[in-house]
């Protein structure tokens, strides 16, 4: 049953401490009906729901800023361009998230610590 899952990134996002960070782009990061990154990526401790998430690179703040916010916003959009096996959807071609969004997501990655 996924609905205790829910619930702890529910209380998670609320429970979030000020960081500055946009709630809406976390919300995007962790709603399974756009983002879902948190299915296969961590987070640092306190900016966002703890999981145990390992498909993905755990998405530290220094390794984002060192990527850069066009290439994050290009990642989203379609990771294949830069690695052909990759497995992480393609949230913009495939038109799962908006420009905007991506935008979002790109710069809550930049802002992680």
């Amino acid at each position: 049953m996924r609905h205790p899952r829910l619930l702890a990134a529910l209380a998670a996002l609320i429970a979030l401490p000020a960081l500055g960070q946009d709630r809406d782009a976390l919300d995007l990061f962790v709603r399974p009906d756009k983002g879902h990154c948190i299915a296969c990526h961590q987070l640092p401790a306190g900016a966002g729901p703890e999981t145990r998430s390992d498909v993905g690179p755990r998405l530290e703040g220094s390794r984002m800023r060192e990527l850069g916010r066009e290439a994050l916003k290009d990642l989203i959009h379609d990771p294949m361009r830069r690695n052909g096996e990759s497995v992480m959807p393609p949230y913009g071609r495939h038109r799962i998230l908006e420009a905007r969004e991506i935008q979002r997501l790109s710069e809550f990655l930049h802002a992680l610590p």
